[in-house]
């Protein structure tokens, strides 16, 4: 395996960005909920932001109409920008310090490890990390064999608002933490699309490696054994399901991914000596009272208002490829919530817990 290199900063790292979606292209809005600051959401006003870090040179996707959009979106932020319909031929063109890999879900993994072999010394690549355990192997393989410094975009990792709950965990603010429930509600309540956020944060929150599933698929998709998803177009191509995770440490997660039902997104962390309550607006905590023992509501240690996750991340990517920093979201964690996804679909076939496939050992 080869050792991950710094190279020092002279100047703007070079970027390109393959995949022209929502999520690439987007211009920072407002949130919807809350009273969250504006955010960077894609990846074009993430990296517009931070300029002094990275330079996007290229962009690619195969359908030419989604490049004359980009172009037209954001022409004047990068007037020099490079266009491609082949990958590869960016890839092997244009010397890059860092790719984005924003294509549909099932698409990541070749580009990665085409990436990886052609020497790109860093790549952020958008959540799920793959569709299939096997994919997702073969890109750490690469990653690893070429020392490769690789982010996978599950966003609220970054994000202060909920990484403060990370720290008061870690803090042993909560106590002993019990059990950790994840929900996902409403329309798009999709496993691999959306699911993976929510199961990922669960995972971090343990900090612990999952190791057995319990879970039953939404109704109508008894015959669901892997992914046949859209990238994520058409809610009806993924499941809802509801899953009970073990983790190794002895936290039990309760993943509830419902569609149909009132939109909802949220966190619940139990521990012995305390309580948080999470969601995009806002986010209850609670401790124990050392006097009377009752549960008493604290005030939150960490405001709404943030610049963007997405930014952020490629800030912590800037950092590890130049300054050997550590990443918070690598392609093992994201592997360890494919995981997840995938014991669901075997334990709903099986009717029974399965065991978590770990891979193998970094």
């Amino acid at each position: 395996m080869s050792e991950s290199a710094t190279r020092p900063q002279s100047g703007p790292l070079r970027c390109g960005l393959v995949g022209l979606t929502f999520i690439a292209s987007s211009p920072a809005v407002p949130t919807i909920t809350g009273g969250r600051g504006v955010l960077p959401y894609s990846h074009a006003s993430a990296l517009a932001r931070i300029p002094h870090l990275i330079d996007l040179v290229a962009i690619c996707d195969i359908v030419p109409a989604m490049i004359d959009r980009f172009t037209d979106q954001w022409g004047a932020t990068w007037p020099g920008l490079h266009t491609y319909l082949d990958v590869h031929e960016m890839i092997a063109r244009e010397q890059l310090d860092i790719i984005a890999v924003v294509t549909p879900d099932d698409r990541h993994a070749d580009i990665v490890v085409a990436a990886a072999n052609a020497g790109i010394p860093a790549i952020m690549c958008e959540k799920p990390l793959a569709t299939t355990l096997a994919d997702a192997d073969r890109m750490i393989a690469a990653v690893d064999a070429n020392g490769t410094r690789m982010t996978v975009e599950h966003t609220r990792r970054w994000d202060p608002y909920y990484h403060q709950v990370k720290a008061l965990i870690e803090a042993g603010k909560l106590g002993e933490i019990r059990t950790i429930t994840g929900t996902l509600h409403g329309e798009r309540a999709m496993l691999f699309r959306n699911g993976t956020h929510i199961l990922d944060l669960m995972n971090y929150y343990a900090g612990s490696p999952p190791a057995r599933v319990f879970a039953r698929l939404e109704p109508g998709y008894e015959d669901f054994v892997a992914y046949r998803g859209d990238g994520g177009h058409d809610p009806a191509s993924e499941p809802g399901a509801t899953a009970m995770i073990e983790y190794e440490n002895g936290i039990r997660g309760i993943y509830n991914g419902e569609k149909g039902t009132i939109g909802l997104t949220e966190w619940d962390i139990l521990g012995t000596a305390g309580r948080i309550r999470i969601n995009a607006g806002f986010a209850e905590y609670w401790t124990l009272d050392p006097e009377s023992g009752d549960l008493v509501q604290r005030p939150f240690p960490a405001t709404l208002i943030m610049t963007g996750a997405i930014q952020a991340a490629y800030e912590e990517l800037v950092a590890a490829l130049t300054a050997g920093g550590s990443i918070r979201s690598t392609a093992r964690d994201a592997r360890q919530t494919l995981g997840v996804i995938e014991a669901i679909l075997r334990s709903n076939q099986a009717g029974q817990m399965v065991e978590v496939d770990q891979g193998a050992p970094a």
